[in-house]
């Protein structure tokens, strides 16, 4: 009996353990890395719970998700009261776990000299950066690679003799259709699996009824979501693939690229599963596994360079070659362990061992993997997001975004996505020029997204950039529009760590600017942010307030005063502020104040026309107090 140096049997059980365990550590060291857009998914599961419907912002039906069954399943566990992020990690945790179990299952009668090589070859799932960070990065590729992975290890017992039908289908075609509802290019899996049901039987007429009988159910379920699709949504294809699918020849530039970066990483993997594969064909040892895994993984690797390969970190598309790759190399190890003596194996073992010792170092080392190591600015999102609720959740403003999912995920906020990938317009309106940015950053328009007149703008990340570098972004900055209406304030939020994003913010809106009635104009705190080191934050109150110092007074350098006597006074300090206003002039040449006198006072304005006039607030001594709006009264003349 084989024996692990513990002393306990090797026993499928205990190799499963072993890699979960692996797999659990692994994790742990890029936690608490998540993808932004797993918040946008996130997003749609808390409007479904909240009984908005499949929606991303209120007001129109986007499909802006390509991943319906996983944003279902993260929806059903927060119904049961998990957090929705800790939910899809659960589900990632399953559904990594679950592939890694089709691996040890795939073989149940090795014998037992194959466990320790298997074992090493199970190995390099869990001790993959792939596997490893999409474990806990909360998006689907966990259920892709579950559901693949059994599917193919139960296909492999319909393989031999070929022509199996319906009835002996509906397991691995029920799996592949649910690859189909985790993701709509998951029928390329259908697609592949066929390909090699038919290249096992030949192409005879066994083979194409066993193919068939394969491809019912996704068939079924693929036409069941766009039924879906186009009740709910009034659409043919989601919203996704007219913003992310774009095929050139730069995108298949790029895709290869990325296909090939992606491979050097994991060399030491290619060159166990092309060994297995060459020993399978010369062998004639189960040649038809490996025609099956070939049939998937080919059309898949051309399906990344069609698409451009991916931006996220830690190469999020080889999830299902990789769990592919370790099937083939598990069929060189069962040969090994049925056929080779004792030296052979004792040989390969040790090669075996060297290989997934050079993984590691390369997975390590890897710097797409290293990304998912140091890329938290989603979580910086949460803090400010939360800012943004607290302040204004009760008004509701609308929040133009890049970065569709965090912000828009923990501010619960109505959003614009300034991409496109939530927009029903940007798609269906592409620009002419043909600048290509990257997959799924290529739209945008600026004057679309001035005319919808959104409250907030954040150009980039979650933290915001003074400059935009995608279209909408740059148009906007363009558009001589955008700064006479628009503020740049810098927001920051401390819990549980200290955030400051620069976000554009509407002067005049309706919402959260200034507000305006015939006798009286109304200044949020916050907007007085024009200067260095000024910020808007939480008060002690819980309001949005402009902390006021000597070192850094609140300064407005425009507000537009109708002619009349006014009296100006400030909400918030505990003792009354000093004002200085003045007609708005260029640095270079100030203008004399027409009032520089401690609130509340009174100033006139006179003339024909409203004045545009500068104010500066200062407090009254060295303790810092804090502005929460600026309130100017029309007095009787």
């Amino acid at each position: 009996m084989t024996r692990a140096r513990s002393g306990l049997p090797l026993t499928p059980a205990l190799m499963l353990a072993v890699a979960w365990t692996a797999l659990g550590l692994h994790a742990r060291r890029y936690m608490p890395f998540l993808g932004d857009d797993a918040l946008i998914s996130l997003r749609y599961a808390r409007r479904l719970l909240d009984g908005h419907g499949l929606t991303w912002t209120a007001g129109e039906r986007v499909e802006g998700y390509s991943n319906l069954l996983w944003v279902l399943g993260a929806a059903g566990l927060g119904a049961l009261g998990i957090d929705l992020v800790t939910g899809v990690r659960l589900l990632g945790a399953a559904g990594m776990g679950a592939a890694l179990a089709a691996v040890v299952y795939a073989h149940p009668g090795a014998p037992r000299a194959t466990a320790p090589l298997l074992l090493l070859v199970l190995l390099f799932l869990p001790l993959s950066g792939a596997f490893a960070v999409w474990a806990i990065g909360g998006m689907e590729q966990p259920f892709v690679a579950a559901f693949l992975a059994w599917a193919v290890v139960l296909l492999y017992r319909r393989l031999e003799p070929p022509g199996a039908g319906l009835a002996a289908m509906q397991g691995p075609g029920l799996l592949l259709a649910l690859c189909c509802l985790t993701r709509p290019d998951g029928f390329l899996f259908t697609g592949g699996a066929a390909l090699g049901v038919l290249l096992v039987g030949r192409g005879r007429w066994p083979a194409w009824r066993a193919a068939g009988a394969l491809a019912v159910l996704p068939v079924v379920f693929t036409l069941g979501q766009l039924a879906f699709r186009l009740h709910y949504y009034g659409e043919w294809v989601p919203n996704t693939a007219l913003v992310k699918l774009n095929p050139s020849a730069r995108y298949a530039l790029d895709g290869w690229r990325y296909l090939w970066t992606g491979a050097v990483s994991i060399v030491p993997l290619l060159v166990l599963a092309g060994a297995a594969a060459i020993l399978s064909w010369r062998r004639r040892f189960l040649r038809a596994r490996m025609a099956l895994l070939a049939g998937i993984a080919l059309p898949w690797a051309g399906y990344i360079v069609l698409i451009g390969g991916d931006i996220f970190p830690a190469w999020r598309h080889f999830v299902p070659l990789l769990v592919l790759l370790v099937l083939m190399a598990a069929v060189g190890a069962e040969w090994v362990g049925r056929h080779g003596r004792p030296r052979l194996r004792a040989g390969v073992g040790a090669a075996a061992g060297l290989l997934l010792a050079g993984f590691v170092v390369l997975q390590w080392q890897d710097t797409a993997n290293r990304w998912a190591l140091t890329e938290r600015w989603e979580w910086d999102g949460q803090v400010i997001g939360t800012v943004l609720k607290k302040a204004f959740g009760d008004r509701q403003p609308l929040l133009a975004v890049d970065a569709a999912g965090a912000l828009p995920y923990w501010s619960e906020l109505p959003a614009l996505d300034m991409l496109g990938l939530n927009d029903h317009y940007l798609p269906r309106h592409p620009p002419r020029d043909g600048r290509v940015i990257g997959i799924g950053h290529d739209l945008g328009d600026g004057r679309y997204v001035l005319d919808r007149a959104p409250d907030l703008v954040v150009f980039g990340i979650a933290t915001g950039s003074e400059h935009g570098f995608f279209r909408s972004a740059r148009e906007l900055e363009e558009d001589p529009r955008f700064a006479v209406a628009y503020a740049l304030v810098r927001f920051e939020g401390d819990d549980p760590y200290p955030v400051t994003a620069k976000i554009w913010v509407r002067r005049e809106s309706e919402r959260i600017g200034i507000r305006r009635s015939p006798d009286r104009i109304v200044v949020p705190g916050f907007l007085m942010a024009d200067g260095p080191g000024s910020v808007a934050r939480l008060g002690a109150a819980g309001t949005l307030i402009r902390p006021l110092t000597g070192d850094a007074p609140a300064r407005l350098a425009r507000l537009e005063v109708p002619p009349g006597r006014w009296r100006l006074e400030a909400r918030g300090p505990r003792r009354p502020p000093r004002i200085r206003v003045a007609p708005a002039a260029p640095p270079a040449s100030p203008a004399a104040p027409l009032l520089d006198a401690a609130l509340p006072a009174t100033i006139a304005v006179r003339g024909d026309g409203p004045q545009v006039l500068s104010l500066v607030l200062a407090p009254a001594g060295d303790e810092r107090e804090e502005l929460e709006s600026l309130v100017l009264t029309r007095e009787p003349d």
